[in-house]
């Protein structure tokens, strides 16, 4: 795969390095989190999230493992969705942001970071089975191309994507299906991208759902220096566990397992959930 940051020099390497360690466009607070099922109409769910994920080894341009100077990321976020009408739900994301890149040259950045908000649509229903389109927009917290820190993190984005849920029983466990397929519009000299993204959940007991889910990224053109080319792989395993009908806590890890020019980060992930 063709390299945005060339590096033909040893010198290069530190700051190919540093620049590499802030790739991690996806976070685990970014998802959907009710995938195609739209919330029926009048009623609503607010997620407050904490995301912390850091690391000092990345996937070079041909996916093999390289040292890289340490990356720490932590990331505040309430996520709201809320049913218009049966068919349509409004989706919002306000972000805070918290980023520390070691070596030289290294950065930090504290403040908003990337917000989304938007609509979902749900175009048909087979039985178990539901198909929806979402639409939505993506605003950086800053468009500093001064700071390290802020690499690849400050275009404007439009995410344009298919939704398909399915929900089953796993013997006589409830579950469901969710796989998503989408296309980032992004400005500034940023690299379109394609989404792939998968979620398998399965509620063992009344009060938990367990989940596992993957989130794929692959950059769509040749990119820049600030906005290289990318390609990677999340797996993220986490579980829910209802407290009430109305209160759900929730505990989660994630990490890279493939990718090329991406941080093999990892973390954690803990969050409120409120119905209403």
């Amino acid at each position: 795969m063709t390299v945005a940051l060339t590096l033909n020099a040893a010198k290069s390497r530190g700051w190919a390095r540093a620049l590499i360690a802030l790739l991690i466009f996806l976070r685990l607070a970014e998802c959907a989190w009710s995938g195609a099922f739209n919330i029926p109409a009048g009623q609503g769910l607010a997620i407050f999230d904490a995301t912390f994920e850091g690391g000092s080894r990345y996937f070079d341009g041909l996916g093999h493992m390289a040292p890289a100077n340490a990356f720490k990321r932590g990331d505040v976020s309430a996520y709201v969705e809320y049913g218009v009408t049966d068919w349509l739900m409004a989706v919002i994301r306000p972000d805070l942001t918290a980023v520390s890149l070691g070596g030289s040259p290294g950065g930090r950045y504290a403040g908003l970071g990337t917000s989304e908000a938007g609509a979902q649509v749900r175009v048909a229903t087979f039985g178990p089975a539901v198909l929806a389109v979402q639409g939505t927009f993506r605003l950086p917290g800053s468009t500093d191309r001064r700071n390290p820190a802020l690499l690849n993190q400050t275009s404007h984005d439009a995410d344009l994507r298919g939704l398909f849920g399915y929900a089953f029983a796993l013997g006589s466990w409830p579950a469901f299906l969710d796989l998503q397929g989408a296309y980032r519009f992004r400005d500034a000299g940023a690299p379109d991208e394609a989404h792939a993204d998968a979620t398998f959940g399965v509620r063992p007991w009344a009060d938990l759902t367990l989940m596992l889910q993957a989130f794929n990224t692959t950059g769509l053109s040749r990119g820049t220096a600030w906005f290289p080319r990318q390609r990677y792989t999340h797996v993220v395993a986490s579980g829910v566990y209802d407290l009430d009908p109305w209160w759900s806590v929730q505990l989660g890890l994630f990490t890279t397992v493939l990718g090329r020019q991406s941080l093999q980060d990892r973390g954690v992930t803990t969050a409120v959930w409120r119905r209403f």
